[in-house]
C-alpha cells in the first residue's frame, strides 16, 4: 500500500543512504536522500518533508548545524526528526535537541522501520509480559536503588535498575516501559531534564513516571510544583521509606492526578 509520506535521509556514506531509501520505498514511503546538510536543506525546500532522518556526522554542515536550522524561534524543530547516531554523540544528542526518537548505530533496518511507523502512527505497540507491569528505576545509587527494587519485585512488578539518566534515557527509549521511577537528582543529567526528553519522543509517550527524592533532600511545594510543570511528571514522591515511591506508582496507574 502507498503510504506517501516523504522522508528526507541525511546520510553522508551514499550506499548506506540507498539502502535506506531502497527500503523505504519497498514499504511504501517516499525517500529522497542527502549527502550533507547543504544538500539537506535545499531538498526541504523541494519536498517539505513529513520526516528527517538525521546523522549527525555529515560533511559542509553538520548534523547539529542542520537541526539548528530547522528549529524555530522557541529551538524545536519544524519538521519531525529522528536521530541516526553513535553512542559517543548521545550526550550532545539528550541536551541539545527536541526530537521524535533516535537509534543507535549500527542497527537493522527493521529496527529503523519500526521507528518510523511509531512516529507516523503515533503510537508504540508494546509487547505485552502477561500481567506484569514493567518498571524501570533510574537511580545512581545502587544502594537506593536495590531497595526500591525490591519494594517493586515484591509487589509483583518487573523491575531493573539504570544507573544514570543518559543510559535511562536511552534504555527507556529503546524498549519502553509502563513506567519509569526516577530519581531527580541524578549527577549526569536531572531526572526532571530526563522525563521532559523522553516525554518528546513518540514512542515513549505511553509511559508514566514518578520523579522522586529523598525527604532529607526536601524542596519546597513551590520549588516542586515547578519542576512538575516543566517536566510534565503528575507525581513527584519525597519519600524515606521505598514503599512511598511504589504507593505513588499505584496513584499513577489509577488515573490522572490532579
Amino acid at each position: 500500500m502507498e503510504k506517501k509520506e516523504k522522508i528526507l535521509i541525511l546520510e553522508d556514506e551514499k550506499e548506506i543512504g540507498q539502502l535506506y531509501v531502497k527500503f523505504l520505498k519497498n514499504h511504501g514511503y517516499n525517500p529522497v536522500i542527502a549527502t550533507d546538510g547543504i544538500e539537506g536543506i535545499k531538498q526541504i525546500k523541494a519536498m517539505q518533508p513529513d520526516l528527517i532522518l538525521l546523522d549527525l556526522g555529515m560533511p559542509k554542515m553538520n548534523g547539529i548545524e542542520f537541526y539548528q536550522f530547522i528549529c524555530d524561534s522557541q529551538k524545536k524543530p519544524r519538521y519531525p526528526v529522528l536521530v541516526l547516531t553513535g553512542r559517543t554523540d548521545l550526550e550532545t544528542l539528550f541536551k541539545d535537541f527536541i526530537v521524535e526518537g533516535f537509534i543507535i548505530k549500527p542497527f537493522k533496518k527493521e529496527q529503523l522501520l519500526n521507528e518510523v511507523e511509531t512516529i507516523f502512527n503515533k503510537k508504540y505497540q508494546r509487547i505485552a509480559d502477561g500481567s506484569r507491569k514493567r518498571v524501570i528505576i533510574v537511580d545512581e545509587d545502587q544502594s537506593s536503588a536495590q531497595k526500591i527494587m525490591g519494594v517493586f519485585s515484591e509487589a509483583g512488578y518487573k523491575s531493573e535498575i539504570v544507573n544514570s539518566g543518559m543510559m535511562g534515557i536511552e534504555k527507556i527509549a529503546a524498549d519502553p516501559p509502563d513506567l519509569a521511577v526516577v530519581n531527580l537528582n541524578l549527577a549526569d543529567y536531572p531526572g526532571d531534564l530526563v522525563v521532559l526528553r523522553l516525554q518528546g519522543m513518540t514512542k515513549t509517550k505511553g509511559v508514566k513516571y514518578v520523579l522522586y527524592i529523598e525527604k532529607k533532600n526536601t524542596l519546597d511545594a513551590v520549588v516542586m510544583d515547578t519542576i512538575s510543570r516543566k517536566s510534565g511528571v503528575k507525581l513527584m514522591c519525597e519519600y524515606a521509606d521505598p514503599s512511598e515511591i511504589l504507593e505513588a506508582a499505584k496513584k499513577v496507574f489509577q488515573g490522572p492526578q490532579e
